[in-house]
């Protein structure tokens, strides 16, 4: 028997009683992870734990909806009950994406028919920090969700659109080089040799990558090689850009889709340049005159046209040499640089004679002397 001094004495010791009857129910205090700050890509595990002011008890498989952009992540409790905190273990799906993990709002915490209880049986309230704010997973951790491939966005080249050959002896010479450039949607990292097959005729150019890992843009030096030709140059098709044991990963390390758009379709480099590869020598096709055919006499002037079997450019003033008897004629060039024609024009002389007139030899064309 409990003897009481006073009615107040009496009114205490009753409440102290009905105390457990109206327990308050427990809330949430903090939501975190283990997992290291950083970024992390497609199949990768982060477990979300979701801290209470007390031990709670789970039934069922309550879950939490994170933000991971265009589809949410909806996200099932894993282990805890019986203890302050619950683990949802949140696998990153293929698309998601985020600059800073969190869930969506405070009521992203859901039983979906299940329980969170305390020990008494009271519910627990789910509502949580706004997100970003304090005690939110965004405010506590720093993880960056990458669930996107890198892919290419388009290939090109620094190099003037224009003819290119093979480069000269001459260290200063760089008509031979030519950078091709593959573009990412986002900066890759890359390990190794990956490589891009070019079309370059009877045998293709297998080039070798050179620089810009930790950037959106790749560069492959490409070096023309002897027998090389294109008239517009683009790779072989689709597949034409290879890792070759390498790798080419984002930052959170998803590996690189790898495949280009169709040759000369847009983004290919044949769309976005006009590069063309000629290591063929231009050669003379035929030496003619548009002179009417008949006699001349000293002073008259006749045309020598000399036709090669593609556009040539000249420099300088290259000369031909006509039989004429006995003193040749040694012609200056005239006309038609960027065409296959040249001409040069010939004036007869004293003393000049042909019964049909013609060049000296095979070697009659010369180039100017430097």
């Amino acid at each position: 028997m409990i003897n009481f001094k006073s009615y107040s004495q009496f009114k205490v010791f009753f409440l102290l009683l009905l105390f457990p009857l109206f327990a308050f129910a427990q809330t949430v205090i903090d939501v975190s992870s283990s997992k290291a700050n950083g970024s992390y890509k497609a199949g990768e595990s982060i477990p979300i734990t979701i801290a209470f002011s007390e031990a709670v008890n789970v039934t069922g498989t309550p879950q939490i909806t994170l933000e991971t952009g265009g589809t949410d992540a909806v996200v099932n409790y894993n282990t805890g009950t019986g203890s302050t905190r619950l683990i949802f273990n949140y696998t990153i799906g293929a698309g998601h994406t985020s600059s800073d993990l969190d869930y969506v709002g405070t009521s992203s915490l859901a039983l979906n028919s299940g329980t969170i209880k305390d020990t008494a049986g009271n519910n627990a309230t789910l509502t949580l920090a706004s997100p970003g704010s304090a005690n939110s997973l965004g405010a506590n951790k720093a993880l960056v969700i990458d669930g996107t491939a890198p892919t290419v966005s388009s290939v090109s080249s620094t190099k003037t659109n224009g003819s290119y050959k093979v480069g000269h002896q001459k260290k200063t010479s760089r008509d031979g080089l030519i950078p091709i450039t593959v573009t990412f949607s986002e900066a890759v990292n890359v390990t190794g040799t990956p490589q891009i097959t070019l079309e370059t005729g009877g045998t293709d150019a297998l080039v070798n990558y050179t620089s810009g890992t930790g950037s959106n843009t790749l560069t492959f030096n490409y070096t023309i090689g002897a027998g090389h030709t294109s008239s517009d140059l683009d790779y072989v098709g689709t597949s034409s850009l290879a890792l070759n044991s390498g790798t080419i990963k984002d930052t959170a390390g998803n590996n690189a889709t790898l495949t280009l758009a169709s040759p000369a379709a847009t983004g290919s480099l044949g769309a976005n340049k006009a590069l063309v590869i000629d290591n063929t020598a231009p050669t003379v096709s035929s030496v003619s005159s548009t002179k009417t055919n008949g006699s001349y006499r000293i002073g008259d002037q006749i045309p020598i046209t000399v036709t090669f079997n593609e556009v040539v450019n000249v420099t300088g003033t290259p000369q031909i040499t006509l039989e004429t008897g006995g003193t040749d004629a040694v012609v200056n060039y005239t006309s038609g640089t960027n065409s296959n024609t040249l001409t040069f024009n010939y004036t007869v002389l004293a003393g000049h004679t042909s019964a049909d007139l013609d060049y000296t030899s095979t070697s009659s064309l010369v180039l100017p002397v430097p």
